[in-house]
């Protein structure tokens, strides 16, 4: 930051108040501009970590990418399912059908495969609606509907928006010393 000098006279004070309100100003500016970055990393990152799911979830800032807060401002990454997903599976009674998320498919996988992967503590494996073999260490069988059998253990998560979060962690020194120019981190 660049210093003020004031001295005790009228014109000084008010041209004092005029850097600091331009200063102001300019903080503001660097701030959003430093919380857009913030959130590009994060979808840069987590684009990458779609797995299988690649081109299926939608990464996005919030409408306004920035929101005022009475001290700074803040930034909202959005994760959403960009496509429906249909899984089809034959069984004794005919075919069963189940809709999948593919944004949580990719967060938190599901079936042993998933828990044995699972470096993320606290998250725990997924499962299909109503999957009773999700916790079986062997796996399970199943048809797909043109007659195909197929084991399983489940699929492994790729954590799309685990790894935003900590690609935006690790970078938040680096694109502050970008926008602030060195200003504000010491």
């Amino acid at each position: 930051m660049k210093r003020i000098y004031v001295s005790l006279s009228n014109k000084s004070i008010e041209n004092a108040i005029k850097e600091l309100e331009k200063y102001r100003d300019d903080l503001k500016k660097k701030l959003e501009i430093f919380v857009v970055k913030l959130i590009q990393a994060g979808i840069a990152t987590a684009e990458i970590n779609e797995g299988e799911y690649k081109g299926m979830i939608t990464f996005r800032p919030a409408n306004e990418s920035v929101f005022p807060l009475s001290d700074g401002v803040e930034g909202i990454l959005i994760a959403t399912d960009g496509v429906k997903l249909i899984k089809e599976w034959k069984y004794q009674g005919g075919i069963k059908q189940a809709e999948v998320s593919p944004l949580l498919m990719a967060e938190f996988g599901s079936g042993w495969l998933s828990k044995v992967l699972d470096p993320v503590e606290g998250v725990g494996q997924g499962t299909f609606p109503g999957e009773k073999h999700a916790f079986d260490v062997d796996g399970w069988w199943w048809t797909t509907p043109d007659g195909e059998n197929h084991h399983s253990y489940g699929e492994a998560p790729t954590y799309p928006v685990h790894s935003a979060l900590f690609a935006m962690m690790f970078q938040i020194e680096s694109i502050a010393r970008e926008v602030f120019n060195g200003e504000l981190v010491s």
